[in-house]
Parts: C-alpha cells; structure tokens; sequence
C-alpha cells in the first residue's frame, strides 16, 4: 500500500480510527491518559520544587516544619485552591500522611486549620474526591515511593 493509499484510508473515519486504535497497540503512540499521566508527575514535581524553594512558599513551608517537627524533600501538593480569603492545600508528606492546610492570605491571621490523616483516613473523609484527583494521589504516592 503507498503512502497516497494510507492518507485517502486515514481521512475515512472509521478507518482512521482503527489505525489509531492499531498504533496504540503496538506502542508507538502517546494515548491521552499517558499524556495526561506524564503531565501530572511534572506538576507534582515542579510543585515539589516551588514549595521547597519559592520564597512565595516560605510562610506554607515554615508552617509545615513547625506543625511536623520535621520534614523531607518528599513532598507533594495534591491540591491547591486559592480563594477570595485564603488558599486550601492537600499536600502528600513522605507517601504516609497528608496534610490539609487552609491559610488565610492576611498573614496576621491566627486562624490557620491544620487538619493530618493518613491516606487511607483522606480518602474516607474526602468521599468527593473526583477521578483526576484520585490518580493526582496515586501518582504522587508512586512519586513518593521512588
């Protein structure tokens, strides 16, 4: 079969879509959940790295190590929302324990929750939790594990 041929076959959609179905078997291609997978370990690498490093992440890091006693390079934020008054965190420490931290942007305020679980007790309490933030978890604890 040419090349002429396979480009006529590839704009017939059914076609295409077999073929697209046949790389992927055979492992050349990228499919979506892979690269949606690989983007996740990035962010939780690069969050990783802002957290330990950034100065904007000083005040949430000071806290973290004055709550623990003490703290490894092996954390990972699994969540970050910033609202109007302050910022929530779920933050994965050393694949045991996660942290949810709700600091008020006003750095003055003394009304800081600070709630620990293990991840068993986070998934239990967090019932919402949707599908991406769950794989966000369970590749952070993949992470963690390295």
């Amino acid at each position: 079969m040419s090349e002429s041929d396979i480009r006529v076959l590839i704009q017939v959609p059914h076609v295409a879509s077999l073929m697209r179905a046949t790389v992927r078997k055979q492992g050349s291609a990228v499919t979506p959940r892979r690269r949606s997978e690989k983007q996740i370990l990035e962010e939780l690498e690069a969050g990783r790295e802002h957290l330990l490093s950034a100065p904007a992440s000083r005040r949430l890091l000071s806290l973290l190590r004055r709550r623990l006693q003490s703290i490894t390079r092996n954390v990972y934020v699994l969540r970050h929302i910033q609202e109007q008054t302050e910022d929530l965190y779920d933050i994965l420490i050393d694949g045991a324990t996660v942290i949810h931290i709700e600091l008020p942007r006003d750095a003055s305020s003394t009304e800081i929750v600070f709630e620990k679980s293990g991840v068993k007790e986070y998934l239990e309490t967090r019932r919402g939790i949707t599908k991406p933030n769950r794989r966000r978890l369970e590749l952070a604890l993949e992470l963690a594990q390295r």
